[in-house]
């Protein structure tokens, strides 16, 4: 008989390496929306350090579609950031429209700035964690 534990421990583990990343002001730097601001480069060299580890990383914004795609296309083409991929429905939860991930990187999570450095330590432990279970 699977238990609820069980249900939780294959949830966490199924989608611990799944990281959805915002755009605005997280692998950006600020500027107000919609402007299109520069790449902070400690985000960039985190993305490509947890890219280089096997997640997969999606591009995750509340920009409308035109503006989402700019942002997107921005990460792959000018940003040097290939392996990120767009939200679609194959990451979206049902009819919620929540991506599914096992983490969720963005500014508003993190007092108004990412501490990169403290992120992607953060996130590399929990996954041990997980994937031990």
């Amino acid at each position: 008989m699977i238990t609820e534990d069980d249900k939780k421990k294959y949830w966490a583990q199924a989608h611990a390496g799944i990281i959805a990343v915002d755009y605005d002001n997280t692998i950006t730097k600020y500027r107000p929306y919609p402007e299109l601001a520069p790449l902070d480069k400690k985000a960039k060299k985190y993305l490509d350090k947890l890219h280089e580890k096997g997640f997969t990383l999606i591009l995750w914004s509340c920009r409308i579609k035109e503006d989402y795609d700019a942002a997107y296309d921005r990460c792959i083409n000018e940003f040097g950031m290939p392996y990120m991929l767009k939200d679609s429905d194959e990451y979206i939860h049902g009819k919620t429209g929540k991506i599914i991930a096992g983490y969720y990187i963005d500014e508003l999570s993190s007092y108004g700035k990412v501490n990169w450095r403290k992120t992607y330590k953060y996130i590399i432990k929990n996954v041990k964690k997980v994937l031990k279970n």
